[in-house]
């Protein structure tokens, strides 16, 4: 098993409401299969229990931790009890990221501006900061920050397009500031993954029917569909174990294609 014997802590294990899995939940899921000692963190206790239920369908377990992280104190909180409990932390998936329609740069909500950038970017320099010296200490880890494919595309998603092109920098510099700490620090950037977050937030916003959604978003990739939770967790699998050991530094493009239509 890949992660046996690792120490993971996967933020955003949650999963908002709606038809199939998530990519935070089918992560966990499959980092617990791999023989990870497996902590999930979310906003929401409610949503970290439906994670941890099917987990333990499966013959597993993980512990459970409430984070708010654009506080740094839940971040703080979070990696000191990790660390002090388990003495080490293997790797750090970062899954957290809300994406509310805004559309207009002049129309622009400044407190909606700043509380994606509170989340999105804000919340993975916390984490990273608090978990760095732990990692620094052992002599090795792993930092992996969930982006996503809306950073290079001209899309009215205006702060998190923004948010999620900072933060594949901000890892880029992770990675050259701690590879002579042998920390790996990568960006699993997404396109359209067929998710509740995805499909229910366009439903709810547009009325549309989810099928329609699915369909209109399956015809924008170049490989004619949707990814698959499932999939986002192999490719998180694979950053954070072994068999990467040697890749820090990546925007990794999980996306059908989507990338290459823009030019990147």
């Amino acid at each position: 098993m890949r992660l046996q014997g690792k120490t993971v802590i996967v933020t955003g294990a949650g999963q908002t409401d709606g038809e199939g899995i998530g990519n935070g939940r089918a992560t966990a899921v499959l980092f617990a299969r791999e023989g990870a000692n497996l902590i999930l963190a979310n906003r929401s206790m409610a949503s970290l229990e439906g994670t941890l239920e099917q987990i333990r369908l499966e013959g597993f377990d993980a512990e459970c931790h409430v984070t708010d992280v654009s506080r740094e104190e839940d971040c703080k909180a979070l990696i000191d009890a990790v660390a002090e409990k388990h003495g080490r932390i293997d790797v750090l998936h970062n899954n957290v990221g809300i994406a509310p329609s805004d559309g207009d740069t002049a129309k622009l909500d400044l407190d909606t501006w700043n509380s994606v950038f509170d989340v999105n970017l804000t919340g993975a320099m916390l984490l990273s900061k608090h978990v760095l010296p732990v990692m620094r200490e052992q002599g090795n880890g792993v930092i992996t920050h969930v982006s996503s494919t809306v950073a290079i595309m001209s899309l009215p998603i205006i702060a998190y397009k923004t948010s999620k092109m900072a933060l594949n920098e901000f890892t880029r510099w992770l990675a050259y500031e701690n590879a002579p700490h042998n920390i790996r620090c990568n960006v699993l950037m997404l396109g359209f993954i067929d998710t509740p977050m995805a499909i229910e937030g366009y439903h709810k916003a547009t009325g549309k029917p989810r099928d329609e959604l699915r369909e209109k978003r399956d015809q924008k990739v170049p490989m004619r569909r949707q990814g698959t939770a499932w999939e986002t967790a192999e490719v998180a699998l694979f950053l954070a174990s072994d068999q990467s050991s040697y890749i820090t530094g990546a925007v990794l493009p999980m996306d059908g294609g989507l990338h290459t239509r823009q030019g990147w």
